[in-house]
């Protein structure tokens, strides 16, 4: 018979729980306890509790150490750890079972055994900057004078080493000599141990595209310096934005505060070698993506001129995005020779769309006016096959150019000049020629001159010779006594 709802079996005992625990505390009181705890020892733990004037950490040692809680305070004295954070610190006293931890050595009186143990353990002691020279800066270390060269201050570049003037700061002993005499100290393994940390924690922000927020610490012609928690990284000036940079001193500042994104980490050694490359462009849309959106081929817009170069101007059509015109597309009748004689930078412009290029980002721009294009009409004004006026323009290696009327020009090239009239046309003169052929799209026209008049005196001969081979002998003695035939046998005579 099945007994539903009885649970005696499944019920655990008070006397099984207490064993539980018991056999939790042995093993507890089972693991190794540290006892090695020598001044100057470098130990790991965890914050065990935060207190008013001390932090707990557990060092694995019967009592909790401690540490001033000063060591933890950020800008607004608040505690940057919390408990469970692990830290890594160093012994500095160890009495009747207190034991103090510090981040670095103190600064009281020390002998020089304790200078050279700190030396060879590489144990971080603090020292007060007092004085500052140009090959670097005199350090106060537990009781005694040192030096720290300016090549070891710091591992980002310091324009003016007297910031550091009257400052506490960490360093490691990098020799002791001459009793004592003669002590150099360094930042640098201190500041590349933070920093691989940091190097490391910012990998996956490149993939991420994270944004941060940093200040501009130094401008030059090549791009942007950035702070980012103590360690530089550079905008190059292709990257500062969309929009061509050309003096980066005139839109930036040093301390302004930019939004930026992490390109790419180039970890080397020494760490402080290492290259960051940032962008501030990338924080925002790239212009390019949304362009055909914006603009199309044909329409007329207003832009501003940035730039200018000797084949054109550069003008913003919308923020970040430039299109160019080019000299021949600046003036319907006038020869530009140099953009600065139709616009200046910075001027506000008309232009009309030629031309997008969204693979290569290029437009193409026009300064002249569609409507006073003075081609408009032209295969009206100019027909194939009738004469026209012109005035000669410029002589060439293969012909003549041909003014026909303000900004329409022909060409007269020699192959199509009458033989007697090769060699009397001057600049200037003004002359009839007959329109060959029009070609709007390329704005070519074709001229002849004299070819008319010799092709129909050729079709006339050919006419009269066909008609003397078809009539009697006395007939053709007869048309030659006459003015034409007479004529027409002189101009045989002279092929």
């Amino acid at each position: 018979m099945e007994n539903k709802g009885d649970t005696f079996f499944d019920e655990i005992s008070t006397a099984d729980q207490s064993t539980d625990q018991l056999m939790k505390m042995i093993d507890a009181y089972d693991k190794k306890i540290v006892t090695d705890l020598k001044v100057g020892t470098k130990v790991e733990g965890s914050v065990a509790r935060i207190g008013s004037e001390y932090v707990f950490v557990d060092i694995g040692s019967k009592n909790e150490a401690m540490m001033n809680l000063s060591e933890f305070l950020d800008d607004n004295k608040e505690p940057s750890v919390k408990a469970g954070d692990t830290i890594v610190a160093y012994i500095v006293s160890n009495h009747n079972g207190e034991t103090m931890l510090s981040k670095s050595l103190g600064s009281s009186s020390a002998a020089i055994q304790e200078l050279l143990d700190a030396q060879q353990e590489r144990i971080p002691v603090q020292g007060k900057v007092t004085g500052v020279s140009k090959s670097g800066l005199n350090v106060k270390i537990m009781g005694h004078r040192a030096f720290c060269p300016i090549s070891q201050i710091d591992i980002k570049f310091t324009e003016d080493v007297n910031i550091y003037l009257n400052k506490i700061y960490d360093f490691v002993i990098t020799k002791v000599s001459e009793g004592g005499r003669n002590i150099v100290v360094s930042r640098i393994p201190l500041l590349e141990e933070v920093l691989e940390t940091k190097i490391d924690a910012l990998k996956d922000a490149v993939t991420s595209k994270t944004v941060f927020r940093g200040k501009i610490s130094r401008i030059t012609d090549f791009g942007l310096f950035v702070e980012m928690d103590d360690i530089e990284g550079l905008v190059h000036i292709s990257e500062v934005s969309w929009e061509r940079a050309n003096n980066l001193s005139e839109s930036f500042s040093v301390g302004q505060e930019v939004e930026y994104v992490i390109l790419g980490i180039e970890k080397k050694q020494p760490l402080r070698n290492s290259k960051i490359s940032l962008s501030v462009k990338q924080v925002v849309d790239n212009p390019w993506t949304t362009i055909a959106s914006k603009i199309s081929v044909g329409q007329t817009i207003q832009g501003k001129v940035t730039r200018l170069a000797s084949f054109g101007a550069f003008v913003e059509v919308v923020p970040g995005v430039e299109g160019l015109v080019h000299v021949s597309e600046m003036s319907w009748g006038k020869r530009i020779h140099h953009p600065s004689e139709v616009v200046q930078e910075g001027a506000a412009v008309n232009v009309t769309i030629l031309g997008i290029d969204t693979t290569k980002r290029t437009i193409s721009l026009s300064l002249k006016d569609v409507a006073n294009d003075p081609w408009k009409d032209a295969e009206l004004r100019f027909p194939v096959g009738t004469e026209v006026a012109g005035k000669v323009a410029k002589k060439t290696r293969y012909g003549y150019f041909i003014d026909l009327a303000e900004s329409v020009t022909g060409l007269l090239v020699f192959s199509n000049i009458v033989a007697d009239k090769k060699d009397t046309l001057k600049d200037g003169d003004d002359v009839t020629v007959m329109v060959e052929s029009i070609d709007l799209e390329t704005r070519r026209i074709s001229l002849s001159l004299g070819m008319k008049e010799a092709k129909d005196n050729q079709e006339e001969i050919s006419a009269y010779l066909n008609k003397q081979k078809a009539e009697p002998s006395a007939t053709k003695a007869a048309t030659s006594d006459t003015e034409f035939g007479a004529a027409l046998l002189a101009a045989l005579k002279k092929k």
